[in-house]
């Protein structure tokens, strides 16, 4: 009876530990699945620092939208116009959040191979990689031009084209936590000495420049809106960044998410529209439209007593600073791509390559500022609005009908 009852006992031992021994191993494995775990890994970035990226992405770019091509379509109101381009911008992100929301962290290039197949996708990715070369190529080119046309007129713009892609491919072979964060604190920066230099620049408006508003420009605002929309929509290829971005894909993050994206892309279309408000006003749309950098004459024009003599400094570190991010960006959702459509593992060891084809492309775009202005405003800004708008419906669709969203 005695060994009957320490066998019982001993069995019952055993299962206990063994209970333990199986609770404890589950612990270890939940613990290490939440240590790898890719949603919470501190080694990713959240949507609100790629949308601050985005911010210095479409302050930069808006250079680009008033200038003598573009400006044909430019009127007294078209100050209005990033209200009625934000609409749908609006809408572009719910449906770039439909897609996020299916494959949670994973880029635009795996999502593009995954709905339309190796081949397919691979020629889609090869058209977004042959884009962002040219558009970088564009305004690394409009970079250069500022400075000529600003205050080193007998410098040659390849000099600071240089300059910008070395800078540019230096941050890129980094990694993009880091120069997230470094933009998510100069963000605070520039929105201060914007908000400082929009104050003092508003008391030279004249209101004559930007009243009365009638029904008879509708159209000319709906036409004006158009640049915008082609700059904005480039936030699609903010999804190349999708396997570096934290997003769990859950309903109270998914809702977070739209929030921040919609909460900045309000205060980029509220950047816009002060700033177009600015040229216009101090100006009128007529000279706007003849003028290859209205921004930069705002400032040059203004002078004030006391420590601020003029903006003309302030001026070029904001631009340079916000176009070095700029390309930066996009030098980073390039790598992104190349390593898709190459089949790479490192696509940083290319920065280099790809910042000299880059150079040789800025001259291949145009012989002077004109041809550049032409081929952005009348190609490029298109197949932006074709990749960037147009392609995130499709890719949704085609996903809905394979049952793959």
């Amino acid at each position: 009876m005695k060994n009957e009852k320490l066998k019982v006992e001993s069995e019952k031992f055993m299962e206990r530990n063994f209970d333990y021994k199986e609770l404890s191993n589950i612990n270890n494995a939940k613990t290490e699945e939440s240590y790898v775990n890719p949603h919470i890994s501190t080694r990713k970035i959240s949507v609100r620092q790629v949308m601050i990226l985005f911010f210095f992405a479409s302050v930069s770019g808006i250079t680009r939208i008033v200038s003598p091509e573009s400006g044909k379509i430019l009127s007294k109101a078209s100050w209005l116009s990033p209200f009625i381009a934000i609409l749908p911008v609006l809408l572009l992100i719910a449906v770039l959040n439909r897609i996020i929301v299916r494959y949670p962290e994973k880029s635009l290039s795996q999502i593009i191979e995954t709905i339309f197949g190796d081949i397919i996708g691979r020629i889609i990715l090869l058209l977004f990689f042959i884009h962002t070369l040219f558009f970088i190529a564009v305004f690394a080119r409009n970079f250069g031009e500022k400075f000529i046309s600003s205050i080193f007129p007998n410098v040659a713009p390849s000099f600071f084209v240089i300059i910008l892609l070395m800078f540019a491919v230096f941050a890129v072979r980094r990694n993009i936590e880091s120069f997230a964060r470094f933009a998510e604190f100069s963000f605070i920066l520039i929105c201060a000495g914007f908000i400082i230099a929009f104050i003092i620049a508003v008391f030279h408006i004249n209101p004559k420049n930007l009243y009365p508003v009638t029904y008879y420009d509708a159209v000319p605002i709906l036409k004006s809106s158009v640049p915008l929309i082609s700059l904005w929509s480039l936030l699609t290829f903010s999804l190349f960044l999708g396997d570096n971005m934290r997003y769990a894909g859950n309903a109270s993050e998914n809702s977070k998410s739209v929030k921040t994206a919609t909460k900045f892309m309000l205060i980029i279309a509220l950047f816009n529209f002060l700033a177009t408000m600015l040229v216009i006003g101090i100006f009128n749309a007529e000279t706007v439209s003849n003028m290859s950098m209205p921004y930069f004459m705002v400032f040059k024009s203004i002078k004030t007593t006391g420590l601020i003599q003029s903006f003309e400094t302030f001026f070029i570190i904001f631009w340079a600073f916000t176009d070095f991010i700029m390309i930066s960006y996009y030098m980073f959702i390039l790598s992104k791509i190349f390593k898709s459509l190459f089949a790479v593992e490192k696509p940083r060891l290319f920065m280099p390559v790809m910042g000299f084809v880059i150079f040789m492309l800025i001259f291949i775009i145009g012989e002077n500022n004109f041809e550049v202005e032409y081929f952005y405003t009348n190609i490029l800004s298109y197949s932006s609005v074709i990749l960037g708008f147009i392609f995130p419906f499709i890719l949704l669709a085609v996903g809905k009908i394979r049952r793959l969203i």
